[in-house]
């Protein structure tokens, strides 16, 4: 028919894509409203699907039955942010009860800033391979702080040996001033929405590290534990968590833009 879309067929889907079926698929949207979305036809949408709930796994198979894995610029990825712990248990928080259906409604959620405790603020990257040392900043981390105390002498030399590497950093704060974008002028970062932490495996890096760090009541103590937590981390936590990306974003878009189950 003259003027019919062509939908891609013969072609695999991308890890990417296939990623973004699940998604939609697991939050309601039909086989067809998906095929539209990802530009795919309905029998590829349909069999990402049915593999999903058959083996519980959208990545395919090859040859031998192993899963694919991750391509050596996927691996040079650098996901990073910073987390403030807190002494003792009050943590300066409002807590406020909803109703069953409420949780993700975008009217029940507000932004604020939240007055900063006594405690550290923690600078933490991962990657599909490794999680770098974490970084302990006792005060406020400022723009100037950022860059002479993490991004100069540990993000520059980490860039600096994984060549065409992608940095990626929430955009807010010290992040985006003038004085942190010239140093990373010639660095590639990922273009990134703030304040979207639904969007970020790291958050889930920190909620784990939270729930377990023991209660202590001294600055060096909660510095000690919550680096040796960090240790320990399994990476292939973190690998499952950076696998999640393509959910997450197809999640944010079939939310509009808004809160997630992630």
């Amino acid at each position: 028919m003259p003027g019919r879309r062509v939908r891609k067929h013969s072609s695999q889907l991308r890890e990417f894509e296939r990623g973004l079926i699940m998604g939609m698929k697991t939050v309601g949207w039909s086989t067809r409203r998906v095929d539209r979305q990802v530009d795919r036809s309905e029998c590829a949408v349909r069999t990402c699907w049915e593999q999903w709930t058959r083996d519980g796994t959208y990545v395919r198979l090859t040859g031998s039955g192993a899963t694919r894995k991750m391509t050596r610029r996927e691996g040079r990825r650098i996901v990073c942010d910073e987390y403030r712990f807190v002494l003792g248990t009050d943590d300066n928080r409002e807590r406020v009860w909803r109703r069953p259906g409420e949780r993700y409604n975008s009217t029940h959620v507000a932004t604020r800033h939240i007055a900063r405790t006594a405690g550290v603020i923690v600078w933490g990257a991962i990657t599909y391979a490794s999680r770098s040392a974490l970084i302990v900043v006792r005060v406020t981390l400022t723009d100037q702080r950022y860059v002479n105390g993490i991004l100069r002498p540990h993000v520059g030399p980490l860039l600096n040996g994984l060549l065409g590497a992608i940095f990626q950093q929430e955009n807010d704060g010290p992040h985006t001033v003038r004085f942190t974008q010239d140093f990373l002028h010639h660095v590639q970062t990922l273009p990134w929405q703030a304040r979207s932490p639904d969007l970020s495996p790291i958050e889930h890096v920190w909620d784990q590290l939270k729930r377990q760090t023991p209660l202590v009541y001294s600055v060096h103590d909660l510095e000690v534990a919550v680096q040796d937590l960090w240790v320990h981390l399994p990476q292939e936590y973190i690998r499952r968590l950076i696998n999640t990306i393509p959910n997450r974003v197809a999640a944010c878009i079939a939310a509009g833009g808004g809160p997630t189950s992630y």
